[in-house]
């Protein structure tokens, strides 16, 4: 659910991994600016997203402070490699099946937009539930990539 700048630009501290929920924190920074005051979360790490950041503790320092990189490289990878479902698909799709699939899943309105950094225009109480209540909802929606699909 995370926009390609987010996550080109997760530093060390931003990802946590040794927690009894792993997570990472989206913020703003010195030098970087959040999209919106809505765009500030803490998203936990389920399924492929986990083991990826496990796999990358230090975030992607290549493609810090260039999102566009990273979202270029993607696009020739997934491009040569054929892909993407469907004509026309871009990176950015992802973040669009990512609230598909929460939907889809069941996931309350609030939280669906809590995850994504989206507006929500009711009253907000609390913060939105534990990291342990968002990585159990967002387990429901997590994709097998244990078996081939092709």
């Amino acid at each position: 659910g995370c926009r390609p700048s987010e996550v080109a630009n997760l530093e060390p501290q931003d990802i946590h991994l040794d927690v009894d929920v792993p997570y990472i924190s989206i913020c703003a920074k010195e030098k970087r600016e959040l999209k919106t005051k809505s765009s500030k979360r803490e998203i936990p790490l389920v399924g492929v997203a986990l083991s990826a950041m496990r796999q990358a503790p230090n975030g992607f320092p290549h493609y810090r402070d260039r999102g566009y990189l990273l979202s270029a490289s993607l696009m020739k990878a997934f491009k040569s490699r054929d892909l993407f479902e469907l004509e026309g698909q871009r990176i950015y799709s992802f973040r669009h099946a990512f609230e598909k699939r929460m939907l889809e899943a069941g996931l309350d309105y609030g939280l669906r937009c809590k995850l994504i950094g989206h507006y929500n225009n009711r009253p907000e109480y609390g913060d939105g539930g534990s990291l342990s209540f968002r990585r159990d909802e967002m387990a429901k929606m997590t994709l097998d990539f244990t078996q081939p699909k092709f």
